[in-house]
């Protein structure tokens, strides 16, 4: 033993304290429906949904506001969405109804905001 009761192995460490790792939660995209949405209703939907097919798609509150047969967009849940599922061609008639389809890209953007909870940003 050496001096001051050490031996040859030096005093044990202190384990630790944990750290905590933190898990990134569900990745949300920016989607804005003024700057993203809106333009894809203006440019496809608004000509026949402007009030007089009893939907209007022209402003936020008056798409959320849905329809007399109930809302269109489920917030947080495209797959409920009535409008997400004209505009897939899942739910009859397809929208836009006598026009062409939306792009992938335009489909996906809304299915991204109605993911993302239909934000009013």
């Amino acid at each position: 033993m050496g001096p001051g009761g050490m031996g040859r192995f030096p005093a044990p460490v202190p384990p630790m304290a944990p750290t905590s790792v933190r898990t990134p939660g569900p990745w949300t995209p920016d989607v804005s429906f003024e700057r993203d949405i809106r333009p894809i209703f203006a440019r496809a939907c608004v000509r026949c949904h402007g009030g007089a097919a009893g939907l209007w798609l022209d402003r936020y509150d008056r798409v959320m506001a849905g329809s007399a047969r109930g809302s269109v967009v489920i917030p947080g849940n495209p797959e409920a969405s009535e409008l997400y599922r004209r505009i897939t061609g899942r739910s009859q008639p397809a929208m836009p109804l006598g026009g062409p389809p939306l792009s992938p890209e335009e489909i996906e953007r809304i299915r991204q905001w109605i993911a993302a909870g239909a934000p009013d940003r």
